[in-house]
C-alpha cells in the first residue's frame, strides 16, 4: 500500500502488505463504520422519517412496527399523532412525532438488541419504490459528507448522529486488493439498494454488495426480509451463497461482524472504542486499528434537524 496513507500502525501495515503479496483471494468488508465513519442505513432511515416518507397511512405499517418490547398504548399514541399531523402544517409537531417514532428504534436497540432493531427498520424502508430508496441514499450520502460530524437534537433531547466520511485507509486497501486481482465483497445489514447506490465510490460493482434484502412487488420494496438477514452468522451464510471459496480476509467494526471475521484467515477490527469487542478481537488474533475522522479545513457547515 502507498506510504501516503500513514495512519496504519506498523504491524498492521506489515501484515496487510504481506496479504497483498499472496495469491489473490476473497476479501469481505462490512460497510457502515468500516468503509465509512457513520451509518448510511440509519442516515437514510432518519431522512425517510424526517421527510414524512414512511407509509404510516397503511394499516400494515402499524402492524409491522409492533414488537413485544413496545407497548401497544405507545404505538396507539404515535399513530394518533400521525393522524393529527399528516398535513405537516406544524413543523414542531412533526419533529415531535419523528422523535417518538425514532425512539422506538432506540428502545429496541437497548432492550431487544441490534438484530431486532435492524429487522424492525424494514418497516420504514418498506413500501417505497426501490428507485426512490436509491435516490434517497445517493442524496443522503452526498449531503452527509458535507455536514460536520456530530449530533443534532430532537425535541426530547434524543441526539441524531450527523456526518459521514469515507475512511481513506480502507478505501486505499480496497483499491490495492482490486489491483492485485482480489474478489472484494461488501456484506452489510443496511438495505442492499442503499449501499449499492454509493458503492461506485470504491470502484466496486453493485453485484459486490450483499445487504438486507426486502421482498419486492415489481419495483416496490415490501416490508419483509428475504433470509438470510445479513447479521451475525447470516453474513457468513450470505457470503457462502455468493462464493464457496475461502474467506481470506474480513473487516468489520461490531459484534455483528464477528462470525464473518472468525471465518476469515485474516481479520481486521475497526476499533471504535468498545472495550469488550476489542478484548474479543485480541483473543481471536485479529488486526486492530482505529481511525479518527479527518475533517477538511474550514468545515463548519451547520444544518437544522430534519434538513
Amino acid at each position: 500500500m502507498s506510504e501516503s496513507v500513514s495512519r496504519w500502525n506498523s504491524e498492521n501495515r506489515k501484515q496487510l502488505d504481506g496479504l497483498l503479496d499472496r495469491t489473490p483471494g476473497q476479501a469481505v468488508f462490512d460497510f457502515d463504520n468500516t468503509l465509512i465513519h457513520g451509518d448510511l442505513g440509519e442516515a437514510c432511515m432518519y431522512y425517510i422519517a424526517f421527510q414524512g416518507l414512511v407509509r404510516a397511512d397503511l394499516d400494515e405499517f402499524w402492524k409491522e412496527i409492533s414488537h413485544p418490547a413496545l407497548s401497544q398504548k405507545e404505538l396507539d399514541r404515535i399513530r394518533a399523532g400521525w393522524d393529527r399531523n399528516q398535513a405537516y402544517d406544524d413543523m414542531q409537531s412533526h419533529l415531535e412525532w419523528v422523535d417518538d417514532l425514532l425512539g422506538l428504534y432506540d428502545r429496541l436497540l437497548e432492550q431487544a438488541g441490534l438484530e431486532d432493531a435492524y429487522r424492525w427498520s424494514r418497516s420504514l424502508f418498506g413500501n417505497l419504490p426501490e428507485r426512490e430508496l436509491r435516490n434517497i441514499a445517493s442524496y443522503v450520502f452526498q449531503d452527509e459528507t458535507r455536514l460536520p460530524i456530530g449530533f443534532e437534537e430532537l425535541p426530547s433531547g434524543r441526539r441524531i448522529p450527523r456526518g459521514i466520511r469515507i475512511i481513506p485507509e480502507i478505501h486505499e486497501l480496497i483499491q490495492s486488493l482490486l489491483q492485485s486481482g482480489w474478489t472484494v465483497r461488501i456484506i452489510t445489514a443496511s438495505p442492499e439498494p442503499t449501499i449499492q447506490s454509493v458503492i461506485h465510490h470504491w470502484n466496486l460493482e453493485e453485484a459486490a454488495v450483499r445487504g438486507m434484502r426486502l421482498k419486492r412487488q415489481d419495483d416496490l420494496l415490501l416490508p419483509y426480509i428475504e433470509e438470510p438477514m445479513t447479521y451475525g452468522p447470516g453474513k457468513v451464510q450470505a457470503i457462502r451463497e455468493l462464493d464457496s471459496s475461502p474467506i481470506d480476509f474480513a473487516a468489520g467494526d461490531s459484534f455483528t461482524d464477528l462470525d464473518m471475521m472468525r471465518a476469515a484467515s485474516m481479520a481486521l477490527l475497526i476499533d471504535r472504542g468498545k472495550a469488550d469487542l476489542r478484548s474479543v478481537a485480541e483473543q481471536e488474533g485479529f488486526l486492530i486499528q482505529s481511525f479518527a475522522p479527518v475533517e477538511p479545513e474550514g468545515h463548519d457547515d451547520k444544518r437544522p434537524v430534519g434538513h
